[in-house]
Order: structure tokens, then sequence, then C-alpha cells
């Protein structure tokens, strides 16, 4: 085994070199057809003249349109290859069976391909080893053509877990009218959730709508989606519960509008009672991990992390020991030395204009509570220009520890 993926190593080495040979050489290829369209062979190569559309230019102005042109060979092809970062993350506290665990994070796919059945992914992810898979939103995109997601969870579900949550650039998880289940034994999941979302499903991996425990050894994580944080969750449910009862009453009456919406509080109902009944399971001894597309406010966090009395206990889940989100994408286009110039977020300071750069990538703290947001794939969907600049798409490997790094104490 050992000898067969050192030979494919190398393999991959000899493509890689053989690749930017050949880029190479096209490049080259380039510019010498073109110095021989733009100059005129009746003179002398020391007073030679380049025209572009019969148009004289300075040797200075073909030097710019050929650096020019390269640089955008250069970003499109940058734009469509895929690279990673290995981070690890210090948790005060951290369950003894979750040192060394290893968590895949993908965000803002958008529907984008990656080579065939996302080969390009696949083969950044042949070196590593991992635990679980977390995808934070924005994975279909708003073309709605989920085809390419689905090829990046057959490609990892297979190995590990993974769960995922929708974005602001997704098509709605729910439906805006269930299915019509006259004649058929659809379940409530099969008569409210959006195509994409059942297809997800379908294909083994998890939805993120209600907390999720992973148990490894005698220690255990809970993933939370973002919408439980900071939800009473015993009034939210006896809030649903009433509603329920009198859409059930008034759709017996014939009440068209009941009819529509019960499926959908029935569903609401399922989700938070069980994310209800699961709060006395949580011990202060779990790791709290919390799934986010756009990461909650610094304030949000913060609240969060206020003490809760014996009875507010009962209806609230425990502050997150680390949040994983996307969004950003990154910067989407970036300046060397400065970084990201705008973020798309209403919520950030000057509408997301020359941003904090520790919010756009990265980790950073927020009380008790560790924030990590991943570069993403894409870009999102208000882009004028739809690629990277200074700006490669991105997965994340992160690696939990309990152990301070020996920087810290020295």
């Amino acid at each position: 085994m050992a000898t067969s993926s050192k030979k494919k190593k190398k393999k991959n080495k000899r493509a890689k070199k053989s690749f930017f040979i050949s880029l190479f050489r096209g490049i080259r290829s380039i510019v010498l057809a073109v110095n021989r369209y733009t100059t005129r062979t009746d003179e002398r190569a020391s007073t030679r003249e380049y025209r572009l559309f019969g148009r004289k230019i300075t040797f200075a102005g073909f030097v710019s349109i050929i650096m020019a042109a390269l640089i955008l060979i250069i970003l499109a092809m940058n734009d469509r290859s895929v690279s990673y970062e290995s981070h690890s993350i210090v948790v005060t506290g951290l369950p003894d069976d979750f040192e060394g665990y290893r968590i895949l994070h993908i965000s803002d796919l958008n529907g984008k391909t990656f080579g065939q059945d996302q080969s390009a992914i696949d083969r950044v992810l042949e070196s590593f080893s991992y635990d679980m898979v977390l995808l934070t939103g924005d994975m279909v995109g708003p073309s709605g053509n989920a085809e390419p997601f689905y090829s990046l969870i057959e490609l990892l579900s297979t190995k590990k877990p993974v769960f995922f949550i929708a974005g602001d650039n997704d098509p709605p998880p729910l439906l805006s009218e269930a299915r019509d289940n006259t004649g058929k034994s659809l379940t409530l999941n099969q008569m409210v959730l959006n195509d994409w979302v059942l297809g997800a499903i379908e294909r083994g991996a998890i939805y993120l709508d209600s907390p999720q425990s992973v148990t490894k050894g005698k220690s255990r994580m809970w993933l939370l989606p973002d919408t439980v944080l900071n939800l009473n969750l015993s009034n939210t449910v006896s809030g649903l519960k009433n509603a329920m009862e009198q859409e059930s009453e008034s759709m017996l009456l014939g009440i068209e509008d009941s009819r529509l919406s019960l499926p959908f509080t029935n569903y609401r109902y399922n989700i938070y009672s069980k994310a209800q009944s699961n709060i006395s399971l949580v011990t202060s001894q779990d790791l709290i991990v919390m799934l986010s597309h756009e990461v909650p406010t610094d304030s949000q966090l913060l609240v969060s992390q206020d003490p809760l009395t014996a009875e507010e206990a009962k209806s609230y889940y425990p502050s997150p020991d680390l949040v994983f989100g996307g969004h950003f994408c990154g910067g989407e286009w970036k300046i060397p030395g400065l970084g990201a110039f705008h973020i798309p977020s209403r919520l950030s300071a000057r509408y997301g204009w020359f941003p904090d750069q520790s919010y756009v990538q990265g980790e950073r703290s927020v009380g008790s509570s560790i924030i990590y947001v991943t570069p993403g794939l894409s870009v999102s969907s208000d882009t004028l220009l739809r690629f990277r600049l200074m700006n490669p798409p991105r997965i994340s490997i992160i690696t939990l520890t309990g152990e301070l790094p020996s920087s810290f104490l020295d």
C-alpha cells in the first residue's frame, strides 16, 4: 500500500510539472505569435512598430497587453484550482476523546464544478484523513443546480459523516407550498423540504435542522444549527403546539390557508420539540459546536454566554464552544498586503467595506466562543465579476486540541 501511495504521489507530481511546462510553452507560443502578427516585417528590429486591430501601439503598450492577457489566464486558472489550509484550534476543556479530532470544513460551493465529479477537490483530500465533514451553506447557490453539490456529497459521504446547512444564496430549504400527500405515503420531510435538501439526504448527508450528537469513546459533541442560538425552546414549542392545534381545527372547517400552513407548522414543531428534549442530555463536559452560514454577531454570542438559572437551562442551549461559518468567500477580491476590501455583510461596519480582516476568514474569539470562518470555494451572487482575485478557492482541515502550543508556554 505504501509503495502504491508513493507511486501515485510521484505520478501526480509529474502530471503537475508537465502541466506547468505545457502552460509555459503555450504562453510563449502566444507571445511569439502576437509579436509576429503585430510587427511590420519591412522594418529593422530596432525600429519595430506594434499594431493591434490596425492601430499603432508602443512597445510598452504591447508588453502591457501581453501582461494583462497573462494575468487574466492565470486568474482564470487560479479560480478553477482548489487549495487547502490546515489549522489547529485550541479548545479549553476539550474532552480527551476529541483530542486530535479532524474536521473537514467546506463552504460556498455555489453550484461550481471543480473537475469531473469534483475530482480537483478529491485530489486535495487524498493526502488527508478526517473524522467529520461540515458544509456551512451556499453549496447549491442561486442557480438551483444541485448536481455539483450532489457530486461532492457522493465523494465525501462514503468516507465520513457529512452535515450540512443552507445558506442565503441557496434555494429555501422549505418549499413555499407542501407537496400533495393525497393517495401517497410521503413523510413530513418529503412534504415540506425542497428537492435539493431531499436529494442531499438521499445521498447520505445529514441536514442539520435540529441539534445532533456525535459520540467518540466516552465523550460527546453536540452539533447545533444557529437557529437555536438564544432561542427559548420551551416558549417556541408551546407556541407551535397551539398554532398546530388551531390550524388543525381550521382545516376541518375547510379553511384553505390552514391546510397549506399546517405541514410546515407540524415540521417546525417536530424539530424544535426534539431540540428541547435533547437539552436535558447536554452536560458541561460536552463539546458544543454550532454551524452558521454567516456567523452570529459578537453581541449575539456574548448574550448566549450569560449565566443561566436552573429554570432557563431547561429552555436554552449552552453557548457554543466553536462556531463554524463561511459566507464571506475569503473576501473574494484581495489586495496584496491589505487583504479583502469588501465582504457581503450589512451587519458589518461600513456595510462590509474595508472590513476588519479577522472577520473575513480564519480563527477569532468572542468571549468563551471560538469562531472559524473558512475561505470557501466560490463567490457570492452579488459579486459584479464572478471570480476570486488573489484568493484561490480553499477548503479547511481543522484539528481540535486541548493542548496549548509550545510557543504559549515559553
